[in-house]
């Protein structure tokens, strides 16, 4: 299983355990508001902000995973040192032949310039 497999799951199981959680802590959560505003209405103005306040905090939390969750499949912060390491190999291997090209030139430039020499020292 490579990263990208592994990246794909972890995101979904966090996007399932994220989602699961903050919609049973949101439904606690009316559930109690309700059962608050049941037993004392007049309070249920000062029960339904805090209510908001509270959903509020508890939907932050969903989208917090759902920001990772993206990072992770699209981001891909797992897969990116290996395409690092890969590009970093391919521009050395440039590197190598460019140097082997200059130095192949060099001799082939000394060796044009042998015949020239022996020319002139026989004359």
């Amino acid at each position: 299983m490579g990263i990208l497999e592994i990246s794909v799951l972890t995101a979904g199981i966090a996007i399932a355990v994220g989602s699961l959680m903050t919609g049973l802590a949101q439904g606690m959560s009316v559930a109690k508001a309700m059962e608050g505003i049941s037993r004392q209405p007049e309070a249920s103005g000062k029960i339904q902000g805090a209510l908001i306040i509270g959903l509020a905090f508890i939907e932050s939390i969903a989208i917090y995973v759902l920001a990772i969750a993206i990072i992770i499949l699209f981001a891909n912060p797992l897969s990116i040192p290996a395409s690092n390491v890969e590009k970093a190999k391919s521009e050395v291997e440039v590197i190598k032949l460019e140097m082997e090209k200059i130095k192949l030139e060099k001799e082939l430039a000394v060796l044009k310039a042998v015949p020239e020499k022996a020319a002139v020292v026989k004359k």
